[in-house]
């Protein structure tokens, strides 16, 4: 898809970084409306010639939950003071403890919604809207406990497609990306492996599914994080893997070193310290560029950029299955 107004700033001259951070970051910061006391791991896609995105709000209650938003440059965001107002056939829907970490995807003839939804436990929530002003509750895609649900932007032999991360209860000491399909968004299965934590490195803990996949002529390209268990607690960095276009569970090339850890210091102080959780990428396909939105500290959203052949490039030469 061609996105000519993809928000974008050049690379630093003299730098030689595969990745790099927006220099007004960050782009939102936690009081953006007055009820919130954090806004971060949030989706952003392209929408009617501007951008629109579902955003993770923690309010002053320290409640999860969702609310859309808009923006003409993809940089400066006017986000509902409201949160979204599901509709459902299901009462059973409203049932919920908390809804955070979207990711939002075109797929077909509508946005697509996944979230970490609290039925019971931590599990994947979709949903759909074609207008982000009404948004309707389709299923939860897996029994508790799973978190990190992000479906593929075409139907992959015939099936809906989606990674997911089975978890626990609490905050995951561990983590492995698992891929399922599905005939209909609502009944998921055929699970297989894509891919877990890796020795003692900055993804030796968790791992986790971070945009909506990209496809290019020599695979997905998929970007994500990972965890590292640090004396002081957890450390979520960002890397990229690029995987079969057929059977996406099957790994070619995936980041031995990191592409970008917490070093700013609006990604190592917050409510978490030391937090770059990607969540949503807008992708040009004429230029190549990439902005990917993430999560800072869990507290603040920050905007960085790249280009994909740049990133597959530095795959090849720094992989490590």
């Amino acid at each position: 898809m061609s996105v000519t107004n993809i928000p974008w700033e050049d690379r630093a001259q003299g730098s030689s970084s595969v990745i790099w951070r927006y220099s007004q970051n960050p782009i939102i910061p936690r009081d953006l409306i007055p009820t919130s006391n954090s806004i971060f791991n949030s989706a952003a896609v392209p929408f009617n010639g501007a951008f629109a995105g579902v955003f993770r709000v923690d309010d002053q209650q320290r409640l999860m939950n969702l609310h859309a938003g808009h923006s003409a440059d993809g940089i400066n965001w006017q986000i509902e003071h409201d949160p979204i107002e599901w509709k459902f056939s299901d009462s059973e829907h409203a049932t919920f403890v908390h809804r955070y970490d979207p990711r939002v995807t075109w797929l077909e003839d509508r946005y697509y919604v996944t979230w970490c939804n609290g039925y019971h436990g931590p599990t994947i929530g979709i949903g759909y809207t074609y207008d982000f002003k009404e948004f309707t509750f389709v299923e939860n895609a897996y029994l508790p406990y799973n978190r990190n649900g992000v479906l593929f932007p075409r139907r992959i032999n015939g099936k809906y497609a989606m990674f997911s991360r089975p978890s626990d209860t609490g905050h995951t000491p561990f983590g492995d990306i698992f891929y399922s399909e599905s005939p209909d968004m609502i009944h998921w299965g055929k699970h297989r492996f894509v891919m877990g934590p890796k020795g003692w490195t900055w993804q030796s803990t968790k791992t986790g599914a971070g945009p909506t996949p990209i496809e290019t002529p020599e695979g997905w390209l998929l970007i994500y994080h990972g965890v590292l268990t640090s004396c002081n607690g957890f450390v979520y960095s960002m890397g990229a893997a690029l995987l079969d276009l057929d059977q996406p569970w099957k790994v070619i090339y995936r980041s031995k070193p990191y592409l970008m850890s917490p070093q700013k210091l609006y990604e190592c102080v917050g409510d978490v310290p030391n937090v770059v959780f990607p969540c949503a990428a807008l992708h040009d396909a004429d230029t190549g560029r990439l902005a990917i939105y993430y999560g800072a500290a869990d507290t603040v959203t920050g905007l960085a950029f790249c280009y994909v052949n740049e990133v597959i490039d530095f795959l090849k030469h720094n992989s490590e299955l």
